[in-house]
C-alpha cells in the first residue's frame, strides 16, 4: 500500500508540474496586469542593488579577482562597475555570489526560496548574450519566481534543515533560462529535472555558524542552471522524475502537489516576496523594528547604561542565536549581534554589520546581555515573525517595544519609491552609470522595457 500511495504521488506531482509550466508558457507579458508588472519590475531591481552591494565587500572582491584571471571582450558583464567581462558562468558566480553576501536581497514570505535570487544572476547573464530585451527579462524572472516558488512551498521539511540557496536555486535558474530562451513547455519540465539533479544539500545553519561558503551558493547554483539547459539542448537529460525523487525520498520533504496548481491563474507567488530594509537575515527584522521603535521614543541609548535585554522571538528567531559570531555572516544571523548593532548604530545597514561590528568592544558586551525567549503565544501569519524587545537600564527603568511584523512584506509592502530609494543608496561608485536604467525600469518605461539589457549593462 505505501509503495502505491507513493507511486500514486508520483504521478500526481508531475502531472501538476506540467500543468503548471504548460500554463505558464502562454503568458503574455503585455497582458499582465499594471501591479504584477510593477512588483516583478521591484524584484529585479531591488535584487540587482543587492548585487551591486555585494560586489563592494572585500571578500567578493577577492573571488572575483580570482574568477576574472581570463578576462574575455566578448564575454558577460560584471556588476561591479569595472566593465570586466568573463565567461558566462563565472560571470553568475561572481553575480550570485555578490548577490547575497550583503543580505539585501528579497525573498518569499511562504516559504525558505529567495526566488530573485535564484533566477536573476543567470538571467542577466543570459539576455546580454541573446540581446534580450528587458521585458523578456521580466517575463522569464515572474515565471521562474513562479515555478521555484511553488516548488519551495510543494516540498516541506520538519525543521530548517535544508537552505534553499543550495537546494533550490538551480531550478529556479533553469526555470527563467528556459523560458527566456523560449524553449517548448516539454522543454522547460525537462531542464527543471535535469536542475534539480544539479542542487547540493546545503545546511541551513551554515548561515547561522558564519560558514561563507553559503554565500556562494547562489552563484554556483545559477551556473549550474544553465548547465541544466545548454545539456538539455544536447539531449542530456535527467529523469521526468527526478525532482520528486530528489527532494522526496533523498532528502525527506513532505510533498503536497496541489500547491503546484493552487490559484493558478488567479495570483502570482511573486506578490508575496518581500524586500529588505535591514542587511540582515529576515526572521530578525522585527526584533530590528522593535529596536529602532525603541531608539525612536527614548533616544540613542548609551550601551553602557544598559543592563539588561529580553528579545521575545518566534521558532525561527530562537534558531539564529550566536552571543559571539565570528565572521559577518554569522552576524546577521545572530539574533544577539543584530540587536546589540541596531542598538549602538541606531539603524541595520550594511555599515552595522560590517567586520569591525564584530569585534567592537561596546557590542561585544551588549550581545552578551542579551536573552532569548519564546514569543507567547505563537501568532498565525502574517504575524508568525513578531518580537518583543524589552531593556533594563542600570538605573531600573525598563523599556519595551514590541513588533508583529516587520515592513517589506505583503502585509506591510514597500512602494516602488522605497525601491529607488534602496537604488540610491547602493547604486554608487562605478556601477552608478546603472542608476538611471534600473530607475526607469523600476517605474516601468516602455523605452527602457523594450531596450536590449546587453545595451544597459555595456555603456
Amino acid at each position: 500500500m505505501t509503495n502505491e500511495t507513493s507511486y500514486d504521488e508520483t504521478i500526481h506531482f508531475r502531472e501538476n508540474l506540467t500543468l503548471l509550466i504548460n500554463n505558464l508558457s502562454e503568458t503574455c507579458w503585455n497582458n499582465l496586469p499594471n501591479k504584477i508588472h510593477q512588483k516583478v519590475a521591484m524584484v529585479f531591481c531591488d535584487d540587482i542593488s543587492a548585487i551591486i552591494s555585494g560586489h563592494s565587500d572585500e571578500t567578493v572582491k577577492k573571488i572575483v579577482r580570482k574568477l576574472t584571471e581570463h578576462e574575455s571582450i566578448s564575454g558577460t558583464t560584471l556588476l561591479n562597475g569595472t566593465g570586466a567581462k568573463i565567461d558566462k558562468h563565472s560571470a553568475v558566480i561572481a553575480n550570485g555570489t555578490a548577490g547575497d553576501w550583503c543580505e539585501l536581497d528579497g525573498g518569499y514570505r511562504h516559504a525558505l526560496c529567495h526566488g530573485g535570487l535564484y533566477c536573476i544572476p543567470a538571467l542577466i547573464a543570459e539576455a546580454e548574450a541573446l540581446n534580450a530585451q528587458v521585458k523578456d527579462v521580466l517575463r522569464a524572472l515572474l515565471i521562474g519566481y513562479e515555478i521555484i516558488a511553488k516548488l519551495a512551498k510543494c516540498f516541506k521539511y520538519e525543521n530548517l534543515k535544508l537552505h534553499g540557496h543550495a537546494s533550490l536555486a538551480a531550478i529556479g535558474a533553469a526555470a527563467a533560462i528556459g523560458t527566456l530562451r523560449k524553449h517548448t513547455p516539454e522543454m522547460v519540465f525537462q531542464a527543471v529535472n535535469s536542475a534539480s539533479t544539479l542542487v547540493n544539500p546545503g545546511p541551513f545553519d551554515h548561515a547561522v555558524k558564519g560558514a561563507l561558503i553559503r554565500n556562494t551558493w547562489p552563484g554556483l547554483a545559477a551556473s549550474n542552471g544553465l548547465w541544466a539547459v545548454d545539456w538539455l539542448e544536447m539531449g542530456v537529460i535527467a529523469t521526468e522524475n527526478s525532482i520528486y525523487q530528489i527532494y522526496k525520498d533523498i532528502f525527506g520533504a513532505s510533498c503536497d502537489p496541489e500547491t503546484l496548481k493552487y490559484n493558478l491563474n488567479e495570483t502570482w507567488e511573486i506578490e508575496a516576496s518581500y524586500h529588505k530594509e535591514h542587511a540582515c537575515c529576515q526572521y530578525s527584522h522585527s526584533a530590528v523594528e522593535a529596536a529602532r521603535n525603541i531608539i525612536e521614543n527614548h533616544g540613542v541609548l548609551c550601551v553602557s547604561n544598559i543592563n539588561s535585554a529580553t528579545l521575545e522571538t518566534h521558532w525561527r528567531g530562537e534558531l539564529l542565536s550566536n552571543p559571539s559570531p565570528q565572521t559577518t555572516l554569522a552576524g546577521k544571523f545572530s539574533m544577539e549581534h543584530i540587536v546589540a548593532t541596531t542598538l549602538k548604530h541606531g539603524n541595520a545597514d550594511t555599515e552595522a554589520f560590517n567586520e569591525n561590528s564584530l569585534f567592537d568592544p561596546d557590542i561585544e558586551r551588549l550581545r552578551k546581555k542579551i536573552s532569548l525567549i519564546t514569543y507567547e503565544p505563537e501568532l498565525e501569519w502574517p504575524n508568525d515573525r513578531p518580537a518583543r524587545l524589552k531593556i533594563e537600564l542600570t538605573d531600573g527603568k525598563v523599556l519595551v517595544n514590541e513588533c508583529l511584523s516587520a515592513k517589506g512584506g505583503p502585509d506591510f509592502p514597500f512602494k516602488s519609491a522605497d525601491i529607488e530609494n534602496k537604488l540610491r543608496n547602493l547604486v554608487v561608485g562605478n556601477p552608478s552609470y546603472l542608476l538611471e536604467p534600473l530607475v526607469n525600469i523600476l517605474n516601468l518605461r516602455d523605452d527602457y522595457l523594450n531596450a536590449n539589457w546587453k545595451d544597459i549593462i555595456q555603456k
